[in-house]
């Protein structure tokens, strides 16, 4: 099976989405959300896929 990889949102992307949702973050609050995310994200797709 062919492995993929996760195509990053953009910081810049992800900043105007958490404003328009009323969040309100700095460029480095955004990277360390994203970057939780994708990780969780990661953590769900092992746990329901089987992947490693």
């Amino acid at each position: 099976m062919e492995k993929k990889e996760l195509k990053k949102i953009p910081i810049e992307e992800a900043m105007e989405f958490f404003r328009k949702e009323g969040m309100e973050m700095d460029r480095e609050e955004a990277e360390l959300v994203m970057e939780f995310l994708n990780n969780l994200t990661m953590i769900v797709i092992r746990e329901c896929f089987d992947v490693e």
